[in-house]
C-alpha cells in the first residue's frame, strides 16, 4: 500500500507541475470572459473531459501509433510547440480576437471548441503532459504505475476545473483592460514557452539522434 501510495503521489506531482492548472486558469477567465457562470463550468468540464479521454489514449497506445508511423516523440513536441506559438501570438498582438469568436455569427461555432482548443489541447494535455504520461504508462510501466499515472492526471484536472470555476472572479475584479493586458502577458509567457518545445523537439531529434545513431553503429 505504502508503494502504491508513493507511486501515485509521485505522479501526481509531475502531473500537476507539467500541466499546471495554476497558469491554465488567467488563460482559461480571458478565453471565457463574456460567458456566463454556468458556461463557464461547462467548458472547464468538457476541457476536462477531453483532456482526460487525451492523455489516456497516448498513455496506451501512444508510443505504439508514434513509432508505427515513424513519428519521434521529439517530433510531436515541436509540432505541437507550434500549435502553442500561434496561440500565444494571437493573444499577444489580439487579445480580442478570442471574444469576436464567441459572438453570435459565422463564428459562433468557435464557442464550442474553446474547451477542445486551445484549453485541451494544447494547454492542458499538451506536448508536456502527453509525453509525461507517455513515460509513465510506458511499455515497462507496471498495472499500477499505469492506474497512478490515469488517477493523478484525473484529480490533476479535478482541481483544474475547481480553479476554473472560480476564474470569473478574476475577470470581475480585473475588468476588460485588465483582462487583455494579461492576456497579452500570457501570450508572451505561451510564445517563450512554445519556443522552448520546438528547441527541444529539434535538440533531441535532430543534435541527438545522430549521435545516439554513431553510438549504435559502434
Amino acid at each position: 500500500m505504502d508503494a502504491a501510495f508513493a507511486t501515485l503521489l509521485n505522479a501526481f506531482v509531475t502531473l500537476f507541475i507539467v500541466i499546471d492548472p495554476i497558469l491554465v486558469t488567467p488563460i482559461f477567465a480571458s478565453l471565457t470572459k463574456d460567458e456566463t457562470p454556468r458556461a463557464r463550468l461547462r467548458i472547464a468540464f468538457m476541457a476536462a473531459l477531453y483532456s482526460i479521454v487525451i492523455l489516456a489514449s497516448f498513455g496506451f497506445v501512444g508510443n505504439s501509433v508514434l513509432q508505427h508511423m515513424g513519428v519521434g516523440l521529439a517530433s510531436f513536441r515541436a509540432a505541437m510547440g507550434i500549435i502553442l506559438f500561434f496561440m500565444g501570438f494571437r493573444m499577444f498582438f489580439d487579445p480580442e480576437s478570442e471574444t469576436q469568436a464567441k459572438t453570435p455569427g459565422p463564428k459562433a461555432s468557435a464557442r464550442d471548441q474553446i474547451a477542445f482548443f486551445p484549453l485541451a489541447i494544447p494547454m492542458l494535455a499538451g506536448p508536456g503532459a502527453i509525453a509525461t504520461i507517455m513515460l509513465l504508462m510506458g511499455p515497462g510501466a507496471s498495472a499500477i504505475e499505469k492506474g497512478s499515472a490515469l488517477l493523478a492526471s484525473s484529480i490533476v484536472l479535478a482541481i483544474g476545473v475547481l480553479m476554473m470555476a472560480f476564474a470569473s472572479r478574476i475577470g470581475d475584479a480585473l475588468g476588460r483592460t485588465g483582462m487583455n493586458a494579461i492576456t497579452r502577458i500570457l501570450g508572451m509567457l505561451l510564445m517563450a514557452l512554445a519556443t522552448q518545445y520546438v528547441f527541444d523537439g529539434v535538440r533531441v531529434g535532430v543534435l541527438q539522434a545522430p549521435a545516439a545513431e554513431t553510438s549504435g553503429a559502434h
